[in-house]
């Protein structure tokens, strides 16, 4: 969705095109309502697919690309982009790379990538059009407390976690976000047919709307926490893959939000003491910031200061200028 983000800032000044191994049925149709090319290519990564295009830039947002595949990529006389996460220390080959984290260091860029050019900071946050649409409603009045797990979902949070909420907070509307069927679908739906506080949203056409109305979240900590902060969502960051670690040590957590590593969460032990235990601090966080919405109003007013709604747009300008300075020399 980050790529979409930039997409829809860049398709005024270039045609689009999104190039990926594989990709969900539910996001390959968003992409064609919203009129963007796709094309589906081979794995490994070759030069051979991407030079009939002609294309004068490629954004690479994939974490699983090679060596080989980006030495495949540097023998193309394209302008290179990557959406990096600092998840290591290897060398970058790319002529633009992108980091919208709080916490990043230029300095150790530099040494990874040093003939490129970055955007670091959260005024380079990825955020669609929708997100800049919203007017601000004050806490008090968002009846909502949002869970949102990504599109995935990899530890299969989504079922224990909303039982645990439903039954903690029945004065709470609990609104489960999921970007396609879950794996728990099912079940989901008989809980919400047992729970009137409890409802599931399915890839809503506007998920800052959603956002909007929610006086709380429960989210995984990837880039649903740029779109959270913009709509000043005070937030339970649920950090349950490694490329989520930097939202523990930003200095923005325990600010508009707290961090709680879930990687030990095992969806395939569900009564085990770790998990309880886990799902038990979840409970705990988020009871006490529901009752508390003059803490949780100070959380929205220090993420709204953070991000403007325009990184895309900066990203994009700044990239223009970057190409054009490179076809010149």
């Amino acid at each position: 969705m980050r790529l979409y983000a930039l997409a829809q800032a860049a398709q005024v000044f270039f045609d689009i095109t999104f190039i990926y191994k594989t990709c969900s049925l539910p996001l390959l149709n968003k992409l064609h309502q919203a009129n963007f090319n796709t094309q589906q290519i081979a794995a490994p990564l070759s030069t051979d697919e991407l030079l009939p295009h002609a294309f004068t830039a490629i954004i690479v947002d994939d974490y699983d690309l090679t060596t080989d595949e980006w030495l495949e990529l540097n023998q193309l006389t394209i302008f290179i982009v990557k959406l990096d996460d600092a998840l290591d220390h290897q060398p970058i080959w790319a002529d633009f790379v992108i980091n919208p984290a709080p916490n990043v260091s230029l300095e150790e860029y530099r040494k990874r990538a040093p003939n490129a050019t970055f955007c670091l900071g959260p005024e380079y946050t990825y955020l669609r059009k929708e997100f800049a649409a919203q007017d601000y409603i004050p806490i008090a009045e968002r009846p909502n407390l949002l869970i949102a797990l990504g599109g995935t979902d990899p530890k299969s949070l989504a079922l224990p976690l909303s039982k645990a909420i439903i039954d903690a907070l029945p004065e709470a509307h609990v609104c489960l976000l999921i970007g396609q069927v879950h794996q728990q679908q099912l079940v989901l739906e008989q809980l919400a047919r047992q729970h009137s506080n409890f409802s599931i949203i399915c890839n809503p056409p506007s998920v800052a709307q959603i956002m909007m109305q929610s006086g709380l979240a429960i989210s995984a900590a990837g880039g649903t926490l740029g779109e959270l902060s913009s709509q000043g969502v005070p937030t339970l960051a649920l950090v349950t893959v490694d490329n989520q670690l930097p939202a523990l040590g930003s200095p923005l957590n325990n600010s508009w939000y707290n961090a709680i590593d879930m990687r030990a969460f095992d969806c395939n032990q569900a009564d085990s003491h770790i998990n309880n235990d886990l799902l038990s601090k979840i409970k705990v966080d988020a009871v006490n910031l529901w009752h508390d919405k003059c803490l949780r109003q100070g959380m929205s007013d220090i993420a709204r200061q953070l991000i403007d709604g325009l990184g895309c747009q900066r990203i994009i300008k700044k990239l223009i200028v970057n190409i054009q300075q490179k076809s010149e020399l």
